[in-house]
């Protein structure tokens, strides 16, 4: 499939280079040109493991493309990935300004039916208001269904992530749009849940909630081992041991624990 990652920051260009890799043609758009000057010479803004050698790779074999060009990305994409960012703002609300501007953007470009993904965490309605921005500009003749479906992946381990993930999520009360986005994933034989889109929205805001409570759980545990002299590994996998935990539960996140 052709396809477009919208966006080269952290989500954008792991999952680029990766479709990539798994035989897709992907063109990444950013509007930063000095950015995408970089990776079209095979540099990476950022560090991530196994990342400068799949963009090297791929860039070579033409599986993937950089552009700043809004029309050569969308015009014959056949399944668009929205990847742009989503900072805070001073209430602590996401900024949605930036996907504001690639919806619009996306629909004035297009020039055949598409699917539009999105892989952020995003506000509950976002994919909605999504979908009422697409419809509202794109070519009546046109098809253009957005899909929530979110990342799972960590910084360090993104290339690992993406291969070999514990889950698929994909949002949408679209059939075909669903059968279509499954087929896609297919090759990476990892386990998809299909569900509609408000779910696959909350379940990305759950997952990083769910995970900063673990992380900060056994930071408290940490702070507390030191006190009275334990073993927090020793403490972790104690825990673990509990069948609806299981031992490796709290044993993934010992790097991340500070004292």
């Amino acid at each position: 499939m052709k396809v477009t990652v919208a966006g080269a920051g952290y989500v954008g260009l792991v999952t680029s280079a990766c479709l990539a890799e798994l035989g897709h043609v992907v063109t990444c758009v950013d509007v930063k040109k000095e950015k995408i000057d970089m990776l079209q010479s095979g540099r990476s803004p950022i560090i991530e493991p196994g990342l400068d050698s799949l963009l090297e790779k791929n860039l070579h074999n033409k599986q993937l493309n950089f552009t700043i060009n809004p029309y050569d990305a969308y015009s014959k994409a056949d399944l668009i990935f929205i990847a742009v960012e989503t900072p805070e703002k001073h209430d602590g609300s996401a900024d949605l300004k930036y996907i504001h501007v690639a919806a619009h953007t996306i629909a004035h470009y297009i020039e055949q039916d598409v699917i539009i993904c999105t892989k952020g965490a995003v506000p509950v309605g976002t994919n909605e208001l999504i979908q009422e921005i697409i419809d509202s500009r794109k070519p009546p003749n046109l098809q253009a269904e957005v899909v929530a479906n979110p990342e799972f992946l960590r910084e360090g381990t993104a290339i690992i992530d993406f291969f070999h993930g514990d889950r698929i999520v994909i949002g949408t009360s679209d059939p075909k749009a669903a059968a279509i986005m499954e087929q896609f994933y297919q090759p990476l034989q990892i386990p998809i849940y299909k569900t509609d889109i408000r779910s696959a929205e909350i379940i990305k805001y759950a997952f990083n909630a769910f995970l900063a409570t673990k992380i900060r759980f056994m930071n408290e545990m940490a702070g507390f081992c030191d006190n009275v002299g334990a073993n927090l590994e020793e403490v972790a996998y104690g825990i673990g041991l509990d069948k609806e935990i299981g031992p490796h539960f709290l044993k993934a996140w010992r790097p991340d624990i500070t004292k």
